[in-house]
This record gives structure tokens, sequence and C-alpha cells, in this order.
């Protein structure tokens, strides 16, 4: 009996068909076609501004989500071990199909504008037959308080199911209207909708919207894709299919009103500034005024609706606005804010002010989470201030300058975050956000370096970010990479430095300096992204069971 052991199976076994020959020439699809994009109407940009999200159906067949949802399954392993994360694209590039979908790149554009990239975060996200929820949660940048939240689209993700979506396969709940709202709001579960519709629906999210994964009854899998996309420059005119000038409240709206925000973000979005309210009524200004004391948070807000149609009108009312700001509702807090804005600069005063209180704690934690409302309550004046110094517009500037430059460091922060949003790019801004890159405080620095992608590209503001691409802190780096991305052809002066963040530890500076290098347009800066790109190209076509 021979019992000398057997020889090992070489793990990977090449098999070759000598009688046929060897022929891998099945087509991959075609990923360079553009199709005309079918842009958002009206109604349709009303709603996501109002409720931070909107459905989506694209034009692809159903046996494209079909080959989609196999793939998923066969790249993510038993228990989501062998997920590919961030890689998702490379290793599955028939994804880009979806992106380049007309209704969804018309979405995109439509909110985005025109010249919107794709982030380098990506996740396939699976929901087993059984899969506990989630908890309430808004996506944080990555983790950290310290950067302030914009009202304004510049961020989007789009999350993409290639199976049939309903309420018991575990979809993704979202609370409507909440991309405004950092607080966790009573009754939660009571306000959540979810996504929903047949194979291939896709959802299109504001960045800040409160959601989670919702249980899967089901004996199915559930797949999700979540891409993100940004904007790139302050929008200058609509980039949707635009017929109406004024804001008007969309039929399918949030069970609490914000109409002074959505109207403000209406016309930030269609490259207008927010005009004054003209509407006058002594009568009903005094009974809502009442309201404004009243215990009822929904009663607080509809009054201050009705007040913010009157504008400067309403300026008797500008004390009782400002004790708002700091509302146990963050809603109507918000209300207010906006409310005084649309008073013009009557009511300037009020919000610097309000900017530069005392209203508690400031959060100087780098790792201060808020993922599920926690501290929210910390600089709540001091935040809805400041957005409401954003949609009253330019005239703060010099003030907004001055304190960038000698408030503390909350009001700093607050102040740079401001002067980016604004529609200007006047040398003094330029100057002062310059100086805000080399603050001592992280924060503060943060909120400088995005500052200065939002503004005209200068020498200086390139070299000042291109210094920041060597800061300590990982938020400054990729948020100062992020700018010089945004800054197009005007980031040259920092090339050397972006050639650099290529080796960066932080895979999000490494990403943004991708696309910051390709917008310079130079030879030498597309000579050097090319040897980067052919080293560190990822082969769709292989894996643990296909190598070579």
């Amino acid at each position: 009996m021979d019992v000398s052991p057997k020889p090992p199976e070489w793990k990977y076994k090449r098999q070759f068909d000598f009688g046929d020959g060897v022929s891998t020439l099945d087509r991959r699809p075609d990923l360079l076609q553009a199709q005309p994009k079918i842009l958002l109407a009206d109604e349709e940009v009303r709603a996501f501004l109002a409720n931070g999200y909107v459905h989506l159906h694209p034009k692809l067949s159903l046996d494209y989500h079909a080959s989609m949802f196999d793939r998923f399954a066969e790249i993510i392993g038993d228990d989501n071990d062998e997920n590919p994360g961030n890689n998702l694209l490379p290793v599955v590039p028939e994804l880009q199909l979806l992106f380049d979908d007309p209704v969804i790149s018309g979405a995109l554009t439509s909110i985005l504008g025109e010249g919107y990239i794709m982030h380098p975060h990506r996740v396939l996200h699976d929901n087993p037959p059984g899969s506990d929820p989630q908890v309430w949660h808004h996506d944080s940048y990555w983790g950290y308080k310290r950067k302030v939240h914009n009202h304004h689209p510049w961020w989007v993700m789009i999350m993409y199911y290639p199976q049939d979506i309903h309420e018991r396969i575990g979809p993704t709940g979202i609370i409507p209207g909440s991309q405004y709202i950092a607080q966790r709001l009573e009754d939660i579960d009571q306000l959540g909708d979810h996504a929903e519709g047949p194979t291939g629906t896709c959802l299109m999210i504001h960045y800040d919207i409160w959601h989670r994964k919702m249980k899967n009854f089901t004996p199915l899998k559930r797949f999700m894709v979540k891409f993100e996309f940004m904007r790139m420059q302050r929008p200058t005119a609509p980039t949707w299919n635009n017929m109406a000038v004024e804001w008007e409240d969309p039929d399918l709206r949030p069970g609490y009103a914000m109409t002074p925000v959505w109207r403000a973000t209406w016309h930030w979005l269609g490259g207008r500034p927010l005009p004054l309210a003209s509407k006058e009524d002594a009568v009903q200004l005094s009974r809502h005024r009442a309201a404004l004391g009243g215990e009822s948070a929904h009663g607080r807000t509809v009054a201050l609706a009705e007040i913010a149609k009157q504008g400067p009108a309403a300026q008797m009312l500008i004390p009782d606005l400002v004790a708002l700001l700091g509302d146990e509702s963050e809603a109507v807090g918000l209300n207010a804010a906006y409310t005084l804005a649309g008073m013009g600069e009557v009511a300037q005063g009020a919000l610097l002010a309000a900017l530069t209180g005392d209203d508690g704690e400031n959060v100087d934690d780098a790792r201060c989470f808020i993922d599920e409302g926690q501290k929210s309550e910390l600089e709540m004046v001091a935040r809805n201030a400041a957005h409401g110094l954003v949609a009253l517009g330019t005239s703060a500037v010099p003030a907004l300058t001055q304190l960038a430059r000698e408030g503390g460091p909350r009001v700093r922060k607050y102040a740079c975050f401001a002067l980016g949003e604004l529609d200007t790019d006047a040398d003094e801004v330029v100057a002062t956000l310059v100086a805000g890159c080399a603050d001592q405080d992280p924060a503060v620095r943060l909120n400088a370096v995005e500052a200065l992608g939002l503004k005209k590209g200068t020498a200086s503001s390139a070299q000042a970010l291109g210094v920041a691409l060597s800061d300590q802190d990982d938020e400054v780096r990729f948020n100062a990479s992020l700018a010089l991305a945004r800054l197009g052809p005007a980031a040259a002066p920092a090339l050397d430095q972006l050639l650099e963040a290529l080796r960066d530890g932080n895979r999000y500076t490494m990403g943004y300096a991708v696309e910051a290098i390709e917008r310079i347009g130079t030879d030498n800066a597309k000579d050097a992204l090319i040897r980067f790109l052919k080293i560190s190209r990822w082969c769709p076509l292989t894996s643990t069971k296909d190598l070579f």
C-alpha cells in the first residue's frame, strides 16, 4: 500500500483548452459614451432643497442591474470581509455607466453645477437577512465637529439599489428636511421616510441628512452602493430646467416648515442674491409675534415663516428673533436666523452680536463626534448666526474679516466659514483667509482652507494652501487638497506640494490631489499624474480567484 504523501495542488490553476485556442475577446461595456443629460425641473429642485433627497430612476436595463447585483454578491464575501471599500469603482468599473446615465448625471448637474467631481470615498453596503437596523445618524466629515456644515448643497450622495427596494427589505431610512439640523429630533422614528422603488432606484441625498440602515425582514440580500459628489464652484446661474425665480414651497415637504431656509438656499443655488420681502401687515405681525412665545415648536416655526414674508417691515421683532437663535428646537433657531437675514442690513448688527456672544462651551476637541447629535447644542447660537449672515449677503464682509483676524477661536472659525460662503473675491477677504490657513487653532485652519478654495485663485492663496498640505492635522490637509482642486489652473504654484501629496498617509488628501493636478492641466502636471495613475492602476479582472 502506497502511503507516500501526495504533492500539494497548486492553489491557482491555469486551465487552457488548446484545441480551440485561448480567447478573451468578450467585450466589456463601453464606459466612454456620453449621453445628453436630463435635468431636474423646478418642483424636483424645490423638493430636494426642502426634503434633502429625491428618488431617481436611471434608464439602464434590468440586465445591467442584475449583473451589478451578482457582481456585488461575488466580491463582498460571506461576511462583508472582502469589501473593496474605496476601490469599488476600479473593481467594478461598469458602475461608471450608472453615474453617466442621463438621469443621474442630469440630477447631479442640476444641484452641483457643471464640473462637479466624484469624491474618492465610495462603498458597497450589504444588508443581509435579519440584520439589525442602524441608529439614526448623519455622516460626519470623517468624524469631526470642527468643520462647519454647509446648508448650501456643496456635497451630495447617490445611493444605488440593484434590486427592488421597499420597507421590509431594509432600505435606507431618511428624515426629510433634516439636512439643516445637527440636533437629534424628538420622536425621530415617527418622522422617518425611506428609499423605495423598482430595481435600479437611486436616492440622491444632501450629505448632512439624517439617515440609517433599516432592518431586513426578508430572506433576501440587499445591496446599496454609496458614492459622493462635490460642487466645485459657487453657482452663478441655475443649472436645472429653471422657469420660476421666486421660491414656492413644494408639494412634498417635511413635517416641520423651514421656509426661510429653503427660500434662501433656492436663491443661492440659482446664483441670485436673496431679495428682501415686502409684505406689510401690522395686525398679522402682532399676532405672529405672540406665537413666538408659544409652547409649540411647530407654532413658532409657522409664525417665523409668516414674519419672514414681511422682511424689513418686521424689524421691530429683531430682539424677539435674536432670543430664538438658541431655541430648544434647532429648526426654530435656524428659521429665526434666516428670517433676520431676510430683513437685510437692519438685522446685520444683531446677527454679528450673536456670532460673537457667549453661548457656552467652545468645542475644541479634535474628535468631538456629532454623528448622532451629541453636543449639538454647543455653539448653536453662533452657528445659527453664521448661517444667517451668509444668507444676508456681502454687507457683513468688513465686520467678518475683522472678526476672522481678531476674534476668539470659535468666532474666527465661523467668520472664516461665512467669508467662504459669501459671494466675494475681494483682496481683503482672500488675504484674511490666507492668514487663517496659518492660524494656531486647527479648527480655524481647516475652515479657512476650505473657504479659500471657494474664492478666485491667486498666487498667494495657492501658496498658502500648498503650505497647508504639510499640516500635522489630517483634516486641514485634506481640506487644503480639495481647495486646490477647486482653484483649477490657479493651483499651479502648489504643483510640487500636490505631487508630494500623492504620497500622503491620508487617502482623501491623496484623492483630492489627483483631481487638483488634473485640473491644473499643464503638460508637466499631466505627465506626473499619468505616471502616478499607471503605477496605482487597479485591474478590474484580477481577483484572489484569478490572479493572472
